[in-house]
């Protein structure tokens, strides 16, 4: 919003991923001529926001506010570094797993930051046949790429999540994906 200087940029957050997934409480921040828009198409259209959820945020704070000498956002900083440490160790998990299994099968970036890894799967032009069954059937849970694709488009990409999954869950669905890899491989070389 600092570079903005047109007054025409919003911003709009979230807390669903900061506190918690079904925490679906948003705000919106910008010129104050663009929000009371927002507020008025708000209205028209769905009224507000779940109640209880904002009661639950708003409490969230409040005792943050109570442990931090009446600063809540001292608190939710302490969360977030809480928040980003979790993942990044899961993430840590993930990646180490994915060297000792896929090496060879997928590529893959670090991620800098977040819940997902995206990877590309070596010699697979469409990951959905292979994720919607076969990884499916193994218990290998994967979104493949074509579900974030214009149109529907195949892909060779899959995006995993590791936030949620125990580190041996990790390794184990890794595990199974590069067993489904290698299965695939072989059925193209016969």
């Amino acid at each position: 919003l600092s570079m903005d200087v047109d007054g025409r940029v919003l911003r709009f957050d979230s807390t669903s991923k900061l506190l918690a997934s079904g925490a679906r409480v948003g705000w919106a921040t910008g010129p104050a001529a663009l929000i009371e828009r927002l507020e008025l198409h708000t209205q028209a259209s769905n009224l507000h926001t779940c109640g209880v959820a904002q009661a639950l945020v708003a409490a969230l704070f409040d005792v943050w506010a109570e442990r931090h000498g009446g600063d809540a956002s001292a608190g939710f900083a302490s969360h977030m570094d809480g928040v980003a440490d979790f993942y990044e160790e899961r993430r840590d998990v993930f990646i180490d797993a994915a060297e000792r299994h896929l090496a060879g099968l997928a590529d893959w970036s670090v991620p800098t930051a977040g819940m997902f890894c995206w990877m590309r799967l070596r010699g697979v032009d469409d990951s959905h046949a292979l994720i919607s069954a076969k990884a499916r059937d193994a218990k290998v849970l994967l979104v493949p790429g074509q579900s974030f694709m214009p149109c529907g488009s195949a892909s060779p990409y899959v995006r995993a999540a590791y936030s949620t999954a125990s580190p041996e869950q990790i390794d184990e669905a890794l595990r199974r994906l590069a067993a489904l890899l290698r299965d695939a491989e072989g059925a193209r070389s016969d």
